[in-house]
């Protein structure tokens, strides 16, 4: 591993460095003369800096016309590759700055330097730095740079922020979208607003550069500012008072909700003309409640409803640093230094798990990021970047006792993940490399990832009772068995339990035993080259290929292409056709990996017991081994493992329409093939745990194999607006149709290790319909108010029985259709089978035909609108060196105060079946106060 750290660390230092020697000797004029490349022109290059002389990334370069457009990199540097001789126009344009007009000439023999000017307060006009997709052959479908008032409009608050982006970038795909800050490939936890010049929300994912398809979750690129060259700063403060909240929804009292976030922030020079420096550093306390929603028993073993509010408070300090280093007029080095530190209490209590199920979590992040970029000549460009991240995780249960998990009703006693610990360490080294042509643009680059994982595993350390149901003996009116069986809810059957009643055992019991200990490192590599061709005609090809590479599990079979095709019929640029295709791989994360090694069936031994003998049930004194057969279980990657593989295709367009609007459509398709499920493949011969399998008895080798299918489509369409003085805005709505058979999840088996019956199915938690937006207003006096909206409709869950009824230790089972003439459970519950009457028709647990679909269920819509209301104040002119203001602002969170449910009932028969019981919080507000300087 020193190794490894030492030869990062002397890659990223001296590779640009090379660069810029070899570029120091070069006559600067040769830099941008004319090249073959370009016969009949020359490249310009240039640099974007405000009057402080600091950089100004995302600025908007516009050439002659709104089709030639550059967007500054976060450096602040741009280039175009190849002007025609003679006389051309540059308008450079970024929010909160006044624009510029140049007038130059090509030839031009030296590297271009632009200052922009601060805007006065009274004549602003924001000015989004949206490019469109009319611009490059790799854009498709929901893809936004925000920044200016629209990256005003999105939430302070780290949490609500990444909240927002989630929503924003899983459009296309769920809510695991990857965050990149700065260029690391890495998540982390996101840097304050304040220090974001500007966010990428999907940029083309189509673009060899990136592994995710567009529809795994989609992708969300930060990138933060550099100092300033003279001294400024901020100081801020926000409250949220319980009084300005709203009730929970499921809530029976107000809880006492608030937060307070206070901080500051410093950038200015380390010298006076080559480095500068940006420092922040933020407090948050708060407190929030979980909402519990539940049923028990009492003593006398009758349904009680349980509604509680239990204290989540949270205390979190964010820190970060930046110090930008001038290596001469090619290249620039940055360091970067985050620490994030976060101590929440009573995690995993809410919903249908009671108090004592809470743990307490502490959790860490220092990160530690160096990057050099170096403009070798006008026509070559390097960036090099290391990252060393160590983070962890401590959690500590309220409880040690057992668990005990009643389906669909309750779960008590100790939270199974155990006196957790959790250490990690994670170098990533980046190497990307941009060659510009007359037609060609050329990037090419290797990520390099290593995870030194060290666990301190003890979830089920505790052990665990399951009250699933199933079947029982009717009891008469004493209590006594009759001769008749019926099928039993888990409620019931506890309440048999705990008054020592036939009937009453707990479906099973499951513990593991052994060393807490697991280590290991999973090194992962990828390479990629990606070429944009420019052609006549308005016609732009984009290719690529990609190769990923990873060990533990050892994946190889990873070169994929992409291929992207754009024409502008007119030389307007107005309309815009794009066609995409590719093959994307994924990985199996150190996560997985993990979970496979703590199940490994050596170290650790999983132990499950079928119907523990427990008389007049107390989990605290049963000894479920006596006298029990013990069936064990481990995991195990399959010797065939290959890597998952999607397949994907679009089609679509852009229409620039009069007066600053922009229209786009798109079409995605695409096929999944390789996906990771688990299998049972010991599984019972004849649905008994005990009874004889294939290999060796009483085992279950659950086996992660790579057998998952599925298929996609999804249609876009969006409108933006980015010229008006007074509204600026996007909006956009995307159906997703995602149908496969592994739910997107490595662990994730299906009801029968034999049969895929019903497992193809749309995925859950994934929303069919969404729409989203944002919308910035200027208002009189001022005002500025910022709105930010999502919703999601046909989110779908899975409905169970809660039994076991195969063997295979998944409890997981859908119910069956009801055969004509079931009794219904309501006018006779103890009939055998009797069946219930659902949305999905009348259902029974066992006795029935068919099977239910995987995810059936689908949960109300959601509905999110964020707020801000904001005014800023200036204390001297604003033309100053040093300007100050003061600005406040009033934010709400779900302002409509929608309920937006998160959890529904799914276990047939259960009290809770088909009922919503947890939602997202209501409303929250919170008001802020700024002092800029």
């Amino acid at each position: 591993m020193k190794s490894l750290l030492a030869a990062a660390l002397l890659a990223t230092l001296t590779t640009p460095l090379a660069f810029a020697n070899s570029a120091a000797i070069e006559d600067p004029s040769d830099a941008t003369a004319s090249t073959p490349s370009c016969p009949n022109g020359s490249p310009l290059a240039g640099t974007v800096r405000d009057a402080t002389d600091a950089l100004i990334p995302g600025a908007k370069i516009q050439l002659d016309s709104t089709v030639n457009t550059q967007t500054a990199a976060s450096d602040g540097h741009f280039l175009f590759p190849c002007l025609t001789r003679g006389a051309h126009h540059l308008t450079i344009t970024s929010e909160g700055f006044a624009s510029q007009t140049l007038n130059i000439s090509a030839p031009h023999n030296t590297h271009l330097v632009v200052t922009l000017a601060l805007a006065s307060v009274e004549t602003q006009v924001d000015v989004d730095t949206t490019t469109t997709a009319a611009n490059s052959a790799n854009s498709s479908g929901p893809t936004q740079t925000i920044s200016g008032s629209r990256l005003q409009a999105l939430a302070d608050d780290p949490d609500d922020l990444q909240r927002e982006l989630q929503q924003l970038a899983g459009a296309l795909g769920g809510a695991n979208a990857t965050i990149s800050v700065d260029g690391f490939e890495g998540s982390s936890a996101l840097p304050p607003k304040s220090s974001i010049a500007y966010i990428v929300v999907n940029p083309d994912q189509f673009s060899a550069q990136y592994r995710e398809p567009p529809f795994d979750g989609g992708r969300v690129e930060i990138y933060t500012k550099p100092g300033a060259k003279t001294f400024h700063g901020a100081l801020f403060a926000v409250n949220g008072s319980p009084w300005m909240n709203a009730r929970d929804p499921f809530s029976t009292s107000k809880a006492a909700l608030g937060k307070q976030r206070y901080g500051f922030e410093l950038s200015g020079p380390v010298t006076k003309k080559n480095s500068d420096f940006a420092i922040t550093l933020e407090h948050r306390s708060i407190d929030d409640f979980a909402v519990i929603d539940a049923t028990t028993l009492d003593n006398s073993g009758n349904p009680i409803n349980v509604f509680a509010n239990v204290a989540t408070p949270q205390r979190l300090w964010l820190a970060t640093a930046r110090y930008d280093l001038q290596l001469g007029a090619k290249n620039t080095l940055i360091a970067t230094y985050s620490a994030n530190v976060n101590h929440l209490l009573n995690q995993g209590v809410g919903g249908s798990s009671l108090a004592e199920t809470g743990y307490d979590s502490q959790t860490y992040e220092h990160m530690f990021r160096l990057s050099s970029v170096t403009t070798a000549s006008a026509h070559l460009m390097h960036e090099a970047r290391a990252s060393f991240r160590f983070d962890g995780e401590i959690d500590n249960p309220t409880s040690l006792a057992p668990q005990v998990s009643v389906a669909g009703a309750f779960t008590s006693g100790g939270a199974s993940i155990g006196a957790q610990r959790h250490r990690e360490f994670n170098l990533e080294y980046d190497d990307d490399a941009i060659l510009t042509t007359k037609s060609h643009t050329f990037k090419f680059g290797i990520v390099f990832n290593t995870w030194t994982e060290h666990y301190q595993f003890r979830t089920n350390f505790n052990g665990g009772y399951t009250f699933g149901g199933g079947a029982a003996p009717v009891l008469d009116s004493n209590n006594q068995p009759t001769a008749q069986t019926t099928t039993i809810t888990g409620i019931e059957q506890y309440r048999r339990a705990i008054l020592g009643l036939p009937g009453g055992a707990p479906t099973a019991y499951n513990n593991v035993a052994g060393s807490p200990t697991v280590r290991f490192t999973q090194v992962r590599n990828a390479a990629f080259f990606q070429d944009d061709y420019k052609l006549p005609h308005g016609v732009q090809i984009s290719y690529g290929v990609r190769y990923y590479i990873q060990n533990d599990p050892l994946l190889l079979s990873s070169l994929v292409p992409r291929l992207g095709i754009l024409w502008s019929p007119n030389k307007k640029g107005t309309w815009t056709l794009h066609a995409h295709a590719g093959i994307f791989s994924g990985r199996i994360g150190f996560d997985d990996n993990s979970e496979v090694l703590r199940e490994d069936g050596v170290n650790r031994i999983t132990s499950t017991i079928y119907s523990p003998n427990c008389p007049a049930f107390n989990a605290g004194t049963c000894n479920p081994f006596s006298g029990a057969t013990v069936i064990h279980s481990l995991r195990q990657f399959s010797p065939h493992i290959g890597n998952i593989s999607w397949a994907a295709e679009n089609i679509g367009g852009t229409r620039s329409l009069p007066h600053g609007f922009n229209l786009s459509a798109d079409l995605y398709f695409g096929r999944l093939w390789n996906g990771s499920l688990t299998r049972n493949i010991n599984s019972p011969l004849n649905n008994s745990p005990t009874g004889p399998r294939p290999g060796q008895a009483n085992l279950n080798i659950l086996q992660v194999q790579s057998g998952g299918q599925g298929t996609i489509s999804a249609q876009f369409i969006g409108i933006e607006q980015h010229t008006l003085k007074h509204v600026q805005f996007f909006f956009g709505t995307v159906h997703v149709r995602i149908i496969d058979d592994n739910n997107d999840t490595t662990f994730n088996a299906p009801q029968s290790s034999t049969s895929m019956a019903g497992e193809l199915a749309p995925r859950a938690n994934q929303p069919e319909w969404n729409v989203f937006g944002n919308a910035t207003f200027t208002l009189p006096y001022a005002l500025q108010l910022s709105n930010n909206i999502q919703g999601h409709m046909d989110m779908h869950y899975n409905v169970t029985t809660g039994f076991d009824n195969n063997g295979d230790g998944n409890f997981n089972d859908r119910p069956q259709y009801a055969l004509a003439g079931t009794p219904t459970c309501a006018a006779n519950p103890k009939a055998s089978p009797c069946s219930y009457i659902t949305p999905y028709g009348a259902l029974v647990a066992s006795g029935g035909t068919g099977q239910l679909r995987r995810d059936e269920g689908v949960m109300p819509w959601r509905f999110y609108l964020d707020t801000n209301l904001q005014r800023a104040f200036a204390i001297n002119n604003p033309k100053s060196e040093h300007p100050q203001k003061v600005t406040l602002n009033i934010r709400a969170a779900n302002i409509l105060n929608h309920t937006n449910v998160t959890s529904v009932g799914g276990v047939l028969g259960s009290p809770q079946f088909g009922q919503s019981y947890g939602a997202d919080p209501g409303r929250r507000v919170e008001a802020g106060l700024r002092y800029t300087f």
